[in-house]
């Protein structure tokens, strides 16, 4: 018999479990989804997280999975296969008895009843990334990425910069810490929200690489996408920030001058505040005369963004803002050369022998992409890559021992044995 818990209750919501058996299990962390179909690293984010807590402490962390009846069939595959178990919140149907009560509660009270007795039947003992259920009493790690629409208001609408500062105060007073991605977003939030300052806890994730990654050919992805032995890799989505337009600009300076460089990039093709973006790069190619230099792959499996990286010269990231920079990670986790624009948390990250440029200063981007393309040969760094993989045990351990120390202060005695 699994021992994790399955509902038999006529309460709302229920329970699913992967049935993997476990022993000494200590403390229930119930995760939900960041990002969704909009940004895909949040699930890798998530994913990477959990793995990092099972390879250090094994059993003494269970996942579940907290999500709606209605977004089930929304759940990343990357974070349904590193779960324990699903907890659905029921959707109520409007109007019915259970429904009216709900509201009641909710409304008279400031209690979420119906959602607390699903979290207790689940034995969640930490809510992470998610809001707590009005009135639960569990202690929650709430989670806010960044603070770009203070930074860069004009990639928003004067109606969801009002929204974001509305959620990120809610979020900061009824969370119990906050996780943040680093150093730069807390200086962000401690201007942002003095109040709750004491509640920040920068956590710097770290990229878990497969070792099957080495065993195999990183021409074997280049091929499949009929690239070129030697590229420069983006690997972005296409939201307006993340200034593909200055890479295209810096390519055609660097063609224009007997350079050609050849640039790969990968990334949803999708900015849900600015949808005409990736039409407007696609017309900066054509106008630019740079077809012949670019390559847009769209989405690509995860295994394949890491062949890429290692095949390519260099990772690229022109980003104007970033609260961490995921490419940036991953690119230091597999030992690759990398060409970063000159933002505070790049310059946070420092991965070894990075290149900085100035973001706005297209020449600058090309003169630094140059000297990489004539210095730097196709396929794996193998003194970059040895280091990378030599260090990146620890690396792993100090960030689950971080994200660890965070759930310490909120259940203290909880856990005696790690």
């Amino acid at each position: 018999m699994s021992p994790y818990r399955k509902s038999r209750s006529r309460l709302p919501g229920v329970i699913t479990s992967n049935d993997q058996p476990t022993q000494g299990t200590s403390i229930t962390i119930g995760v939900s989804s960041l990002g969704g179909s909009v940004w895909h690293a949040g699930a890798i984010y998530l994913a990477d997280l959990v793995g990092a807590l099972r390879d250090t402490y094994g059993a003494n962390f269970r996942f579940c999975l907290l999500t709606s009846a209605g977004h089930v069939g929304g759940i990343p595959a990357t974070l349904r296969e590193v779960v324990d178990e699903k907890v659905v919140f029921a959707d109520l149907r409007p109007w019915t008895a259970g429904w009216m009560i709900d509201r009641a509660m909710k409304r008279l009270l400031r209690c979420d009843l119906n959602s607390h007795r699903v979290l207790r039947r689940a034995g969640v003992d930490v809510v992470a990334f998610g809001e707590p259920p009005a009135g639960s009493g569990v202690p929650t790690l709430g989670w806010l990425p960044d603070f770009q629409h203070v930074h860069l208001p004009q990639m928003f609408s004067d109606e969801e910069r009002r929204h974001r500062d509305a959620s990120f105060l809610r979020i900061a007073e009824t969370s119990t810490r906050l996780i943040l991605l680093s150093e730069c977003v807390r200086r962000d939030f401690e201007a942002f929200a003095p109040r709750y300052a004491a509640k920040a806890r920068p956590v710097r994730p770290v990229t878990r690489v497969p070792d099957v990654i080495y065993k195999i050919d990183p021409k074997s992805a280049a091929n499949l996408y009929h690239l070129p032995d030697k590229f420069a890799y983006l690997p972005s989505q296409f939201w307006k920030h993340k200034n593909h337009f200055a890479t295209l600009q810096a390519v055609r300076i660097l063609k224009d001058r007997g350079v050609n460089v050849f640039v790969v990039c990968t990334g949803l093709p999708a900015d849900y505040r600015h949808p005409g973006y990736f039409a407007d790069v696609l017309k900066e190619v054509s106008r630019l005369g740079v077809r012949d230099s670019v390559a847009f792959l769209g989405t690509v499996p995860r295994e394949h963004v890491f062949g890429l990286i290692r095949q390519s010269v260099c990772v690229l990231n022109p980003s104007l803002f970033e609260g961490y920079g995921l490419s940036v990670d991953e690119a230091r986790s597999v030992g690759k050369h990398l060409l970063l624009s000159d933002i505070p948390p790049h310059r946070e990250q420092n991965p070894p022998q990075a290149l900085f440029f100035d973001p706005d200063d297209y020449e600058d981007q090309a003169a630094k992409l140059a000297q990489l393309w004539r210095e730097k040969c196709p396929g794996p760094d193998k003194d970059l890559e040895n280091e990378a993989r030599l260090v990146q045990p620890a690396r792993i351990k100090a960030y689950a021992a971080a994200f660890r120390s965070v759930i310490d202060e909120v259940l203290p005695g909880a856990v005696t044995t790690y």
